[in-house]
């Protein structure tokens, strides 16, 4: 059987992660994204395409170890932060937390496992202070408010920069559009 690129892309993740040279699924994901220069969704895409293929041809046993689409009962699963960790790449390439959730879960199960992606999105983008905080120097957290600050500007501007992108295709297409216009006029 020939290896399709979902196949490739699979086998990379897998022997990343299997490596421990990334953390996590979705950071293996993004770089072998950069290695083969496609985007982030399409690499998440023929990843799973191919854990799927690896699935059905794999014996019952390795076919066990393949990742499979979830059904969460509740958000507060313990194999939560996992799945949510798997969605992050589709939500970090554009798509909508629901869409990510539809990818991982049944339709009915959406809703919830959207809001529990939200609320993990929030905790590790800003966690809890610890309660008996020793005391520390203001300048640390003067650069933690910094830090702060400029990943809130960051994610503005990466939305901003979306919103550009696609009215400079939309625009494209308007210019692609009255050029075939003015073409077929200046032939008649």
């Amino acid at each position: 059987m020939a290896e399709t690129v979902s196949d490739e892309v699979f086998a990379r993740v897998e022997a990343l992660t299997g490596e421990g040279g990334v953390a996590t699924r979705a950071e293996a994901i993004r770089r072998v994204a950069a290695e083969m220069d496609r985007s982030v969704s399409a690499t998440s895409s023929a990843f799973y395409a191919g854990a799927r293929r690896a699935r059905a041809t794999a014996p019952p046993r390795a076919a066990a170890a393949a990742p499979t689409r979830r059904s969460r009962g509740s958000g507060s699963h313990s194999d939560a932060p996992k799945l949510y960790a798997e969605m992050l790449p589709l939500v970090e390439a554009g798509a909508t937390i629901e869409q990510a959730a539809r990818r991982f879960g049944d339709e009915e199960g959406v809703d919830e496992i959207a809001a529990g992606f939200a609320r993990w999105l929030e905790r590790e983008r800003h966690p809890a202070a610890p309660e008996a905080a020793p005391a520390r120097d203001p300048r640390v957290s003067e650069l933690e408010r910094t830090a702060r600050t400029a990943q809130a500007r960051l994610t503005a501007l990466e939305a901003e920069n979306r919103e550009l992108r696609r009215e400079l295709t939309r625009a494209r297409q308007a210019i692609t559009r009255v050029r075939g216009i003015l073409d077929s006029a200046a032939g008649s």
